[in-house]
């Protein structure tokens, strides 16, 4: 025969497996009708229970044979049986009592007979085995454990099939039930029969868990080949498949994944007439779960607890079972004497679908009562979460899962309770994020020691001090496994390893993921959609009339604000784009999977999700669309009075003493608007803030995006997308008011796995602290004096009733020297301003420049007090995450951080100017297709937190008119305010990053700079900006006027340097 036909594959693979202490079998001896390998089932039974058999022989004679197989037929034919029931629970059968038909690993090397038992567990596997009685229907490959068979294989080779055409085969050939006479095929049958079915070539492996004809579906199980799908080639001459008998079908491996991985996943789902079913999914690991379950494992069990694991996982990578899966290892992980390395593993989650689906799972791989308890309020008599966490600690109950809220106290009970001290816990942190491991758990951290060690009265301040700080740092008894698909570079900071682990971190050993499964290879392999296919950006053309405005100058960056809320709340605006959303999702969207496709609306607020509503079911209502209801979510409620104007003709029926809430804008609906939104009706649910993460509807095709988004948020959100359904190929997205490269910028940090720039220099807490000091609002007097008034108080300990007067006075003097500063300053600004109207009013151009001048100077001065306030309230978020990180030592930096944390609290800020923008009228809308979206831009990488050395720059008044005049007339109706800002900032930025131009114009007049180099390299960074917005470069370059105008501009913006403010 050619030597490149696949018997020859199917030979060295059954040859490697059985170098593998496999047994090779004879189809002779498959019984078909069965599907058992029987010899195998009677073999194992003879020898693991011999006991059981001698009663079997009494009882039954010669027909105890028969009795056994017939009893275990029926068991795995049973609702309430299956295969993965029968080889982990076995069976029952009269006069014998408990049958097994499996042994698990012992958990430890001292069980001899658990050991011996195991051993004798017989792996077998059969070529061409014919399955049907009455066929010569033949599968190359049937793999059995002790008789049941547990997985079929077919085979191609590349050199004459592809791994389709085994796909095929299975969905064409191999049916559960014959089509013809009706037979089910036991061996072919969910549940019933084997558990997985490969489709193998020489380069790709594909799996299956229940064959249902043309509906079946096939997922890769492929390694990955450098972040994206396939397998790479092997350097050793062997199949890019070899690692399915070298690690999958190795004989510990393939009798751990029966054991401790698959389960039947159970899902809630509610039909197209809202009524409630279960759905069943047999869950197979994937090759990237079974490999980051087994390292983490692995290399837990090789170096104990206190050890940090970060699996970047993208979405649609399956992290629920992982984190089941991984919880369940870990509980089960012991050393040779037998002691638990974890007492418990706490599992951190806000999902509630997660915690349901973790509960069934380790109830089917662990049949043990009380392996893993939901700490949730109103349960065991009414005890408060925070005592029934401490006593399911206390209590050793192996997996306990408890919120990102309730998590910190969990910290605390670990830290301060003395029972608890000599035992170890995993964490396991579903979407990892640094406030999980943040300020709230460090300060309940803060007793550390001190019940166990020095008396506190023995303790000076300065070792009080000492201590707390130390408690910050991650414990040693605790190892994090955080999962998440989008880490910051806090993430990798703080559960991320040095690509060296014996060397220290640096910028050439950074911190990296323990395992990674990249979006990109989510994608490329199919179990998620590429939400950015289909990305389709609109410019907004918004004109604005002001003749009856209350023109006075207004703070630029409110007056920006308000003008961008009271389009996103204008009447016009909301109706129109209600109109086109419907209208493309009527012509585009509803046909969608046998029109069964929805849409989400993406607002920016909940006012406007209000409005969106209201002018959804108007326009549904007037043209008829019986077929399409839209739902809202939101929290809370909304007053009728901040909707803001109705139609003239008040068609959206805003009532304005009225509170909109969910109930009242959606009649009819359940409370729980996941489960309503399944429902046939409702194909649009309309959002705000709310359900852009953690929300998997996979009938989600399109979302229309009214809200700017950018990192972590925009990919959450449009995340939301890329679940897979039969059917469901493309995506759309439709957005309105963000910036194209912005969005593709969020997704390039993730695609193949993010990097970062550069590690995190713990010294960034003491760069911070001198840009405080050198503030001069606080003296050494003022911390000394907090630090006698805290005294030996601890975070989360029951204090004095006078500590709080004490604190309060010992944070007044700074208090009141800020504040008073701000309030002079903000007297002295009002009185330029009035100083600078006056001027305009008498036409005296000399006496206005002059008070703007004196104006400037004081907004600078107002703007550094206003930045030592969030730099101060920045510092404190800081010192919480670097102290975690490494023993800083250093009880002042302690004792700063307490008082910075109290101080930054009774700082007094400047309150919003009120825009009245009540005669303000809209003269044209209108909205454009943004055309040959090009990304030019490389990957993004994390950067570290730095400290911020920017000069405050002045906070400018200007005239509404003006406002709105430079807006309209600058750009015309070519785009909106937003595509407008992000390309001025553009230019502006590059202006700044020539050293001659911004020399120029710091030191010369408008006049002068202008016949500088300014204008040569504006207009360069103008022509280069037609890749990303070529509508509005075009609209500078092809009129010398509108040019001039411009170079003007991005002078002023550079003057003020006020770049930052256009992105605000």
């Amino acid at each position: 025969m050619a030597a490149h036909h696949e018997i020859h594959l199917e030979t060295y693979i059954v040859n490697k497996l059985v170098e593998n202490g496999w047994v090779e079998g004879h189809a002779s001896h498959y019984d078909p009708v069965r599907a058992l390998y029987p010899d195998d089932v009677l073999s194992w039974i003879k020898i693991s229970q011999p006991q059981t058999w001698e009663k079997l022989s009494r009882l039954n004679g010669g027909d105890a044979d028969k009795a056994v197989l017939e009893r275990l037929d029926k068991a795995l034919s049973a609702k309430t049986g299956g295969t993965m029931k029968v080889l982990r629970q076995g069976f029952e059968l009269a006069g014998a009592g408990h049958i097994a038909m499996s042994q698990p690993a012992a958990e430890d090397q001292r069980n001899y007979k658990a050991v011996e038992l195991y051993r004798a567990n017989i792996l077998r596997v059969v070529r061409q085995l014919k399955y049907c009685p009455t066929r010569e229907w033949a599968i190359d490959l049937v793999f059995f454990i002790n008789g049941i068979p547990v997985a079929t294989v077919e085979l191609k080779t590349d050199f004459t099939q592809a791994i389709e055409d085994a796909i095929w085969q299975y969905k064409r050939d191999r049916l559960p039930q014959d089509p013809q006479s009706k037979r089910k095929e036991p061996l072919l049958t969910f549940k019933r029969g084997a558990v997985v079915h490969f489709a193998m070539s020489d380069s790709e492996i594909a799996m299956c868990t229940e064959l249902k004809g043309d509906k079946s579906v096939f997922l890769p199980f492929n390694k990955g080949n450098a972040g994206h799908a396939g397998n790479p080639a092997r350097s050793d001459g062997e199949y890019p498949v070899a690692y399915f008998w070298e690690e999958i079908c190795q004989r510990d491996a393939w009798l751990r994944i029966f054991h401790s991985f698959v389960y039947v996943e159970t899902k809630d789902k509610v039909d197209k007439l809202g009524m409630p079913y279960k759905a069943e999914t047999l869950i197979f690991p994937r090759y990237h779960q079974f490999e980051a379950v087994n390292a983490m494992i692995a290399d837990a069990k090789a170096l104990g607890p206190g050890q940090q694991y970060l699996c970047e996982h993208s979405a649609g990578s399956g992290k629920t079972s992982t984190i089941a899966w991984t919880a369940h290892d870990l509980i089960k992980l012991r050393y040779p004497d037998g002691k638990a390395y974890f007492n418990s593993v706490i599992i951190v989650t806000d999902r509630t679908v997660l915690d349901a689906q973790l509960q069934d799972a380790v109830k089917q791989l662990d049949h043990q009562f009380g392996v893993i308890e939901t700490i949730a309020a109103n349960q065991r008599g009414g005890k408060s979460k925070s005592n029934r966490l401490a006593e399911a600690l206390q209590q050793g109950v192996p997996i306990i899962v408890v919120t990102i809220q309730t998590f910190p106290f969990a910290m605390e009970a670990i830290i301060t309770e003395q029972s608890l001290k000599d035992r170890h816990f995993a964490v396991i942190i579903d979407e990892a994020h640094t406030s999980q491991t943040g300020s709230t758990a460090q300060g309940l951290r803060a007793a550390l020691a001190l019940d166990s060690k020095d008396k506190l009265e023995d303790m000076n301040i300065e070792k009080v001090l000492l201590a707390m700080q130390k408690s910050r740092v991650l414990p040693a008894n605790v190892s994090h496994f955080a999962f998440t698909a989008t880490p910051k570079h806090s993430t990798f900071t703080l559960f991320g390893r040095p690509e060296n682990p014996d060397l220290p971190v640096s910028d050439d050993n950074k911190p990296m993921s323990f395992h990674r499964y990249t979006q990109r290879q989510a994608i490329e392999e199919g179990f998620i959609l590429d939400v950015l296919e289909n990305y389709t950006p609109y410019l907004q053309a918004v004109r604005l009339g002001d003749q009856s405005v209350n023109d006075k100058r207004v703070d630029k960056k409110f007056a920006r604000r308000a003008l961008a809320r009271w389009k996103s709340l204008h009447p016009t605006i909301v109706s129109q784009k209600a109109e086109f959303i419907i209208e493309h999702f009527v012509k585009n969207i509803a046909g969608l999977l046998n029109g069964e496709a929805k849409a989400m609306v993406v607002t920016s607020g909940r006012p406007q999700a209000v409005k969106y509503k209201l002018a959804f079911d108007k326009y549904i209502q007037q043209n008829r669309l019986e077929h399409i209801k839209a739902l809202v979510a939101f929290s809370g409620k909304v007053d009728g009075k901040a909707l803001g104007d109705d139609l003239e003709s008040g068609e959206l029926g805003i009532d304005y003493a009225k509170e909109y809430s969910e109930y009242n804008l959606n009649p009819g609906a359940g409370a729980d608007l996941r489960h309503e939104f399944e429902r046939s009706e409702y194909r649009v649910m309309i959002v705000a803030n709310k359900f852009q993460t953690g929300f998997n509807q996979p009938k989600l095709v399109a979302m229309y995006l009214d809200k700017k988004v950018s990192g972590v948020e925009a990919v959450q959100t449009l995340s939301r997308l890329n679940r897979t359904y039969p059917g469901k190929d493309e995506t759309y997205v439709i957005d309105f008011v963000n910036e194209p490269q912005t969005i593709l910028d969020a997704f390039k940090h993730y695609d193949d796995g993010a990097e970062l720039e550069a590690v995190q220099d713990i010294n960034v807490i003491y760069d911070m602290q001198d840009i405080l000091d050198d503030a001069g609002i606080y003296v050494a007097g003022d911390l000394e004096a907090f630090k006698m008034a805290r005294g030996k108080a601890l975070p989360g300990k029951e204090t004095d009733e006078t500590l709080h007067r004490k604190l309060y006075s010992a944070t007044q003097r700074p208090t009141d020297i800020f504040n008073s500063q701000v309030k002079m300053l903000s007297d002295a600004i009002e009185s330029w301003d009035a100083a600078i109207d006056k001027a305009i009013a008498a036409a005296d151009e000399k006496a206005q420049a002059y008070a703007e001048a004196q104006r400037s100077e004081f907004a600078k001065q107002r703007e550094r007090l206003m930045r030592f306030k969030t730099d101060l309230a920045r510092f404190v978020r800081t010192y919480n995450y670097v102290a975690q990180l490494v023993e800083l030592a250093d009880a002042d930096l302690e004792n700063f951080a307490a008082f910075a944390k109290l101080f930054s609290k009774r700082l007094k800020g400047v309150s919003p100017e009120q825009i009245d923008l009540s005669g303000l009228l809209l003269s044209h809308f209108g909205m454009r297709l943004v055309k040959d979206i090009k990304d030019e831009g490389a990957k993004y990488t994390l950067k570290p937190i730095t400290a911020n050395e920017a000069e405050p720059s002045d906070r400018e008044k200007e005239f509404i008119s003006q406002i709105i005049a430079r807006m309209n007339d600058l750009f015309g109706d070519i785009s909106d305010d937003i595509g407008q800002r992000h390309f001025t900032a553009q230019i502006v930025d590059i202006a700044m990053q020539n050293h001659r131009v911004a020399e120029q114009v710091e030191h010369n007049t408008k006049e002068q700079a202008l016949q500088g180099d300014l204008p040569e390299v504006v207009k360069a960074a103008t022509v280069n900006a037609m890749k990303s917005h070529n509508d509005l470069a075009r609209v500078i370059l092809k009129d010398p006027q509108n040019m001039d105008l411009f170079f003007s501009l991005v002078y002023d913006i550079m003057k003020h340097n006020a770049g930052k403010d256009l992105l605000e």
